[in-house]
């Protein structure tokens, strides 16, 4: 009896040891030669390589989509520094033309009205300048550029507008200076 138990015991022992899986920490002893014999190693080893590969081209383009975001980011960053130097030389031509407009006399009491008109005008463009260059430096230390770009074209266009407004205001001022003479 004691015999047929060591027996049924042992028999156990090994059929558990010799587990066939084609995992090499299950295997067992068994399992690794049946792994080894099969190509099943060799299988899994593939797969393993296969995604490693798949996660390595991921990677891949994750790092050429961030190198181009960031190339795009600096485009826009170079962009908003030439819109704010614009707008500098907004301001100082504005300031100029202001000047040239207090230097004015008027010959009649019409003259007097499109002069004080035209500091009015002056005055409101530069209002809106002032405006529109705070907006878009909070645009700037919001990286709102990038991050908003619908907001910045629209800045950008308002400057256009302003620039537009401009011209024509220095073309009024030259034909009543031209008219005061």
């Amino acid at each position: 009896m004691c015999r047929k138990l060591l027996t049924i015991v042992v028999s156990a022992v090994i059929l558990t040891a010799c587990t066939v899986s084609s995992d090499p920490r299950q295997g067992g002893l068994v399992g690794g030669l049946h792994g080894l014999s099969t190509g099943a190693y060799d299988a899994r080893i593939q797969q393993r390589q296969e995604e490693l590969t798949r996660q390595q081209s991921a990677n891949q383009g994750l790092k050429e989509q961030s190198e181009a975001l960031e190339r795009e980011a600096q485009e826009q960053q170079i962009e908003l520094a030439a819109e704010q130097k614009r707008m500098i030389k907004m301001e100082e031509n504005l300031s100029s033309l202001e000047e040239n407009v207090k230097r004015l006399k008027a010959k009649s009491g019409k003259q007097k009205a499109e002069i004080a008109t035209l500091k009015r005008k002056i005055g409101d463009q530069r209002r809106q300048l002032k405006s529109l260059r705070t907006a878009l430096g909070k645009l700037d230390l919001d990286e709102g550029n990038t991050t908003d770009p619908g907001r910045y074209q629209i800045l950008k266009r308002e400057r256009e507008r302003l620039a537009e407004e401009y011209k024509r205001l220095l073309e009024y001022s030259q034909a009543l200076s031209n008219a005061a003479r």
